[in-house]
């Protein structure tokens, strides 16, 4: 009796979903049968092989590694947080102990400066804004320049603005002669509205648009409420 040939066919893309599938669905089948499990093998794009649990092992060690550098991310992150609650404490205790509204400012340019890792702070009070009816020389916004219409709306929606500005903003806020890549302007006010703390940087990369301002939100309230005993607005 002649024998009968029989042409195996390749396998098709349903059969070999199947196959995944099932092996999904019983990820110990494999260990059942040891002597397939043992025989699987991957090519390397080398052209060399690979056992499927070196396969395996390698990506875990690749994932293991992502998840290291996510979470040495996240420490970064919430030790640099600690840090700046711990500079937002002694700058609430020695704006409780400063008394003079000259000292005041100058505490929180310097403190500022230091802990928000900036090239330049200033700060720039709406007309009408004075100390106990003394006028503060050469911090305020010129009314004639139009500067005071645009800033207006930044200090009334009472939120930190970060980013690139015009370079007339930047020169009305920060002075002819500053160059200012990136800039953070954060609203003073209490029950008026009194001007803006001015943050710039020469790094563009400083402040943008899409940075946290949680910490500069409550830097303004800080301030403000500390101003706010020793301000007048008229």
């Amino acid at each position: 009796m002649s024998e009968v040939s029989v042409e195996q066919k390749p396998a098709t893309e349903t059969d070999e979903s199947s196959v995944i599938r099932y092996l999904q669905d019983n990820p110990a089948v494999l260990m059942d049968y040891p002597e397939v499990f043992s025989s699987l093998a991957i090519p390397h794009q080398t052209g060399g092989a690979t056992s499927l649990v070196e396969r395996q092992l390698k990506l875990l060690r690749e994932e293991n590694q992502q998840l290291r550098s996510k979470i040495d991310e996240l420490v970064g992150i919430a030790r640099d947080n600690e840090e700046l609650n711990q500079r937002f404490h002694r700058l609430a205790l020695e704006l409780m102990n400063t008394e003079h509204l000259h000292d005041v400012l100058a505490m929180v340019q310097d403190q500022v400066q230091t802990f928000f890792y900036t090239d330049f702070v200033c700060f720039r009070f709406l007309p009408g804004v004075s100390e106990a009816g003394n006028i503060l020389d050469g911090l305020y916004l010129d009314a004639d320049s139009g500067i005071v219409e645009r800033i207006k709306p930044w200090v009334e929606a009472r939120k930190p603005i970060c980013g690139q500005q015009d370079d007339d903003i930047n020169r009305e806020l920060f002075g002819p002669n500053t160059r200012i890549a990136s800039c953070a302007f954060v609203p003073l006010y209490h029950t008026r509205d009194l001007g803006l703390l001015c943050l710039g940087s020469v790094s563009a990369k400083r402040f943008g648009p899409s940075m946290g301002t949680i910490f500069l939100q409550h830097l303004g309230e800080l301030v403000s409420n500390r101003l706010k005993h020793l301000l007048q607005a008229g």
